[in-house]
């Protein structure tokens, strides 16, 4: 209670006691009855009213509109007259800000929500929601605060790929065009026989039915693990355009875990780059599931760029990650020096295939140097279409 309500009670409290006129008793009594209602309809409003979050944690991609819902109840026995309900979105943008003016009858529950979008990846929370209400009167405003917040995960964004695989091993998922990679246990359809054909592969009985010589086709089909290698030293990138470029990496990355999952391919990580304000490099292990290409999405979505400039190649050799023969290596950078080609050769010399996406306008003087060497594919700055070759 204000001290200025205190003041005023205690004026009316004489007024009753030394003034027996009794009409002004009668208004003073009922005033301090309104009063005393009021306030303990405030408290019992403030107590009893609250406001909860339909989900703990959200999850969506960078630029993708995500909805925000609390649900607000009245748990007392009396009606609330209006209540204003304020939620703060933070660092997210908010076509419809979540501020609510709303009135509850006893016992009533109110779902409200509003859109967010996030225009930076990362770990994000929203919340506490703010409550301000009052008694009929206005007398006595309360305000409160949730104690629940809601966290959310920014992904980066996610475009279409399109990347061709000629390297492998066989008995895979993703089709080919080398008849080397045909796997026998997927047969495609009977084919005229053409000069250097395998006997093994005719089809006796339907050759005998037609009296022509017919093969049997196969499906050509490989398997390549993959391998993401990222540098995200800040200093590696230019300052022209460096925070949209490593943006553009990190999309790059993720979109190459999702191109990767749709073809049921193993999926790892490692980075040049900070995770949890730790220097440690950031890694995972290659592993093909649902659930293991989530992990690598929010590891994206957290992880920062490292302060300075390393060989991020050595992270291949330090993080102690099995590389597979046949894995795909697909390296994410803006520089390439001789150092880390020696370095990538050595992986290339296991049997893997390497490949290499160049942000920045050195791609030309990269792929005239090294691209005898590697395939290098260069990353578009802006746009949906992110690399071409």
């Amino acid at each position: 209670m204000k001290p200025s309500h205190i003041v005023l009670f205690l004026i009316l409290l004489i007024v009753v006691l030394f003034f027996p006129l009794r009409i002004l008793q009668f208004v003073t009594l009922l005033y301090i009855a309104g009063v005393g209602l009021s306030l303990l309809y405030s408290r019992i409003i403030s107590r009893y009213v609250t406001v909860r979050r339909k989900d703990s944690m959200l999850r969506a991609h960078r630029f993708e509109p995500m909805e925000i819902t609390l649900i607000v109840e009245n748990r007392s026995p009396l009606p609330v007259a209006y209540l204003n309900v304020l939620d703060e979105p933070n660092y997210f943008f908010a076509s419809e800000p979540g501020n609510f003016l709303i009135s509850l009858r006893p016992g009533e529950r109110r779902i409200l929500t509003y859109p967010i979008e996030s225009q930076h990846r990362g770990q994000y929370s929203v919340g506490p929601a703010l409550i301000q209400g009052s008694d009929p009167l206005g007398l006595f405003p309360f305000r409160k605060k949730t104690e629940e917040s809601q966290t959310l995960i920014v992904y980066p964004e996610v475009l279409p790929l399109s990347l061709k695989s000629a390297e492998g091993l066989p008995a895979g998922t993703i089709r080919v065009e080398n008849r080397v990679y045909e796997d026998v246990t997927r047969y495609r359809s009977l084919r005229e026989y053409l000069p250097g054909d395998a006997l093994r592969r005719v089809n006796w009985k339907a050759s005998a039915k037609t009296g022509q010589l017919f093969v049997m086709d196969y499906l050509p089909l490989l398997h390549a693990p993959v391998l993401i290698l990222l540098n995200l030293n800040s200093e590696d990138y230019p300052m022209r355009f460096r925070y949209h470029r490593i943006e553009r990496a990190a999309t790059l990355a993720a979109s190459l875990v999702v191109h990767f999952l749709s073809l049921r391919q193993e999926i790892g990580l490692i980075a040049s780059a900070r995770l949890d304000r730790e220097e440690a490099v950031p890694a995972t292990e290659i592993r093909g599931s649902h659930e293991h290409a989530t992990a690598l999405l929010e590891m994206l979505a957290k992880m920062e760029a490292a302060p300075g400039s390393r060989d991020f190649t050595q992270a291949l050799f330090a993080a102690g990650i099995e590389v597979p023969v046949r894995t795909r290596l697909e390296v994410i950078t803006p520089t390439l020096s001789e150092l880390h080609c020696a370095r990538l050769r050595q992986i290339k010399e296991k049997g893997c295939t390497v490949e290499i996406f160049l942000l920045g306008e050195q791609h030309r003087s990269y792929r005239q140097t090294y691209g005898r060497e590697f395939r290098i594919l260069s990353v578009q700055d802006f746009g949906s279409e992110l690399i071409y070759q």
